[in-house]
């Protein structure tokens, strides 16, 4: 779809890296309309990266490339999207932790759509995508001054309303869920991003209401007990120090210098 195709349905004329950003929402959100979720995630998240990478490039079109240093930077590849969130800090523009966690689950489904292996539960995916349209409304608006009602065409603008509205309700309805049960946790889903929707079980077991993911609530090492900050792991036997970690990766640059010495 050109730009011109974009515009004749009512969008603002937009050009560059947001024309692009442009056209792979609208795809999302046909597609989403259309019950293809895994069309578009792969379009939403698209989407957002060349969106936070408009943000990098109205400070110096150079910095969207991976390395700022070469001699032709035209030539070099752009930054990748697992890296933007720390290259935006990095520059005073952080994004939340909430919405970097997103952008991360959602950059890796898109991986797992692309490359066939999708392992997600569509049920989640379809529960996030309007999260994701949420974090772009809000930062097309605040960083980018661009909103979104202007951003979409007119017939898609309905469409992308519904869906934020309906992903307030029912991070509404799941954080009554939570509430009802007790134990509510302040903490953010570390799977779906959103707040006070996780509630502590036995056997420190964690349920979050909104996307049904069940954690493991962590505070110590599971390599040398050491208390650790406080984070969420799917299983038992993930959750390491940095200190076990790096011995972890000594042992194993011993065991091939050991190998490459006996042959």
């Amino acid at each position: 779809m050109g730009d011109s195709q974009v515009t004749r349905t009512g969008a603002k004329s937009i050009t560059g890296l947001l024309a692009s950003a442009q056209e792979f929402l609208v795809e999302a959100l046909r597609n989403f309309s259309d019950h293809k979720p895994r069309l578009a995630i792969v379009h939403a998240v698209t989407a957002a990266e060349l969106v936070l990478k408009e943000r990098l490039a109205r400070v110096n079109p150079g910095l969207i490339r991976k390395n700022i240093d070469a001699k032709v930077p035209e030539k070099e590849h752009t930054v990748m999207l697992s890296a933007l969130p720390q290259r935006l800090a990095n520059l005073g523009m952080p994004l939340s932790p909430r919405d970097s966690q997103l952008i991360a689950t959602m950059a890796e489904w898109r991986n797992q759509i692309v490359h066939h292996m999708p392992a997600f539960n569509s049920q989640a995916a379809q529960r996030q995508l309007p999260q994701l349209l949420e974090f772009l409304a809000g930062y097309l608006r605040t960083q980018l001054a661009t909103p979104i009602e202007s951003f979409l065409p007119k017939a898609l603008y309905a469409v992308a309303h519904c869906l934020l509205v309906d992903w307030q309700k029912a991070v509404a309805t799941a954080q009554a869920t939570a509430t009802a049960e007790g134990n509510v946790l302040a903490d953010t889903c570390p799977r779906c991003g959103s707040v006070a929707v996780m509630c502590l079980r036995a056997d420190a077991v964690v349920h979050c209401h909104l996307c049904e993911a069940t954690l493991r609530r962590c505070d110590s090492c599971d390599g040398c007990g050491r208390k650790v900050v406080i984070s969420y792991d799917l299983v038992e036997g993930e959750n390491f120090c940095d200190d076990c970690i790096e011995a972890a990766g000594d042992r194993y640059l011993q065991m091939q210098s050991d190998i490459a010495r006996a042959k």
